[in-house]
């Protein structure tokens, strides 16, 4: 009997050992669930983080890709560009030489023209002498002609007058004659010399 009571006993003192075991156990079991519940939550929390990288690396990749085509872009247009450029800066350089060429052209048509107008202002002023003179030469030729009808007037008129003295003068003496001839003479002479003038 003494013997059983002992077993009973060491069996209830397993039993609390057991139990107290068993408590131990579920706090840990427990502490072991809450780190699970954490572990759990930080790996909700990572995945969450790797979603948000995935969608972050599919943007910056989409960013990236329509960088890189605005790049490829800009490149051809910088190149576009440049050719452009090349080519209006030969323009320039063209239009330069031309501009040269037609400023030396410009220069030599300007000593022509200032020569050829030298020239012609020599030649007006030529003309303009040769004019004055031709006018003056046909005033000269007209006084000249009338001049002329004169003396033939006046010559005409004297041998008119002459015919009527030698006529007049017939009965007398020659020298009676020749002194009216001398005075007729000097009178056409003298209206000659008057008519002329200096």
């Amino acid at each position: 009997m003494e013997a059983i009571k002992k077993k009973m006993l060491a069996m209830k003192l397993e039993k609390e050992d057991a139990c107290d075991e068993a408590d131990q156990l579920d706090e840990k079991v427990k502490e072991k669930e809450n780190e699970i519940a954490k572990k759990d939550e930080e790996i909700s929390d990572v995945e969450k983080k790797i979603q948000q990288l995935e969608q972050d690396k599919e943007t910056f990749q989409s960013q990236l890709e329509e960088t890189n085509t605005k790049l490829e872009e800009t490149e051809t247009k910088a190149t576009e560009a440049e050719a452009e450029v090349a080519a209006l800066q030969k323009q320039i350089r063209e239009l330069e030489e031309n501009l040269d060429t037609t400023e030396t052209r410009l220069t030599e048509a300007t000593q022509k023209l200032e020569e050829a107008s030298k020239a012609a202002d020599e030649s007006e002023r030529g003309r303009k002498v040769l004019e004055n003179r031709t006018v003056a030469d046909e005033e000269r030729i007209n006084q000249l002609e009338e001049q002329l009808k004169e003396a033939t007037f006046m010559a005409e008129d004297a041998d008119r007058k002459f015919d009527e003295v030698q006529i007049a003068c017939a009965p007398r003496s020659f020298t009676c004659a020749l002194v009216n001839c001398s005075r007729v003479v000097v009178g056409v002479e003298e209206a000659a010399a008057h008519r002329s003038g200096p």
